[in-house]
């Protein structure tokens, strides 16, 4: 136990001895400096061993969550893109002088960008006039085209919307345009855009009474969940589908029994009798 209390002490003795260090601690700077604050190794009593100097650069203070440049991409690939856009926007050839002006691009400035339009599949370049023009999936130039396509295809069903949209500059107005005539029905999504079009055969406009018009528009259809209910008030039933196993309950097999015969293959055992107690003979 004696021994045990000396080497205590001896290390205590250690321990009162080590030297103390102290962690560095930069102090900040006065508010009126600006730039970073960097740390050298000379020592400096009044910020505790660390030397404190300011960089000469001064601190920026804006900064953008983005570049500033906002305009078209310079990638070619970007000004190909915009090109065809904007010769989607026109129904005219355009040559280059016309898409520097009024599209802001200058093919002169990128002979590449101009090899590219000039083969790209959805556009035709003439080569008498030096003109660009956009090649649409259907030749629509007119309302009335637009009309004689849609009673083309009138046994085929209507037509989407987006399918005709780069085939005619002006095709929001044809369509409004027919649709006030009565010579297309059209199926509009919920914000009131054009989603198919129908060509209308006027043999089977059959005039209805204004007031059962004004009732069937009257009319509105219950959402799902409430529809249950609406059946019940009007004294209508829905049907109903009962399952019997519960869900994700998986059916159960039914396990068979199977008399497996033993073929014993151990032939120095052959001979002897199992169903007899052995004992040892002296």
């Amino acid at each position: 136990m004696s021994h045990f209390k000396n080497a205590t002490s001896e290390f205590k003795k250690r321990l009162a001895h080590q030297p103390v260090i102290q962690r560095a601690v930069v102090r900040p700077l006065a508010a009126q400096d600006d730039g970073p604050i960097f740390t050298g190794s000379n020592a400096n009593p009044n910020n505790n061993g660390t030397q404190v100097y300011r960089s000469s650069k001064k601190k920026k203070t804006e900064v953008y969550s983005q570049p500033q440049d906002t305009g078209t991409g310079k990638h070619i690939n970007s000004l190909l893109l915009n090109a065809i856009n904007y010769l989607k926007t026109t129904d005219e050839p355009q040559s280059v002088e016309d898409m520097k002006a009024r599209g802001k691009i200058d093919l002169d400035a990128k002979p590449e960008l101009f090899q590219l339009l000039r083969l790209n599949e959805k556009v035709a370049y003439d080569e008498r006039n030096a003109t660009f023009v956009y090649k649409p999936t259907y030749q629509i130039k007119s309302k009335e085209d637009l009309f004689a396509m849609l009673e083309k295809r009138k046994n085929e069903g209507g037509m989407d919307y987006k399918e005709l949209k780069d085939s005619y500059a002006k095709l929001p107005q044809a369509v409004e345009e027919l649709a006030a005539e009565g010579r297309i029905l059209v199926v509009r999504n919920k914000d009131g855009h054009p989603r198919v079009l129908f060509w209308n055969d006027q043999r089977y406009n059959t005039a209805m009474d204004p007031e059962f018009r004004e009732i069937w528009h009257r009319l509105r259809i219950p959402d799902e969940v409430d529809l249950p209910k609406e059946l019940e008030k009007a004294g209508l039933t829905h049907m109903q589908v009962f399952d019997k196993k519960g869900a994700g309950e998986a059916p159960k097999r039914k396990q068979v029994r199977r008399n497996r015969k033993m073929k014993i293959t151990n032939t120095h055992m052959k001979g002897l009798d199992l169903t007899k107690d052995f004992v040892i003979q002296k």
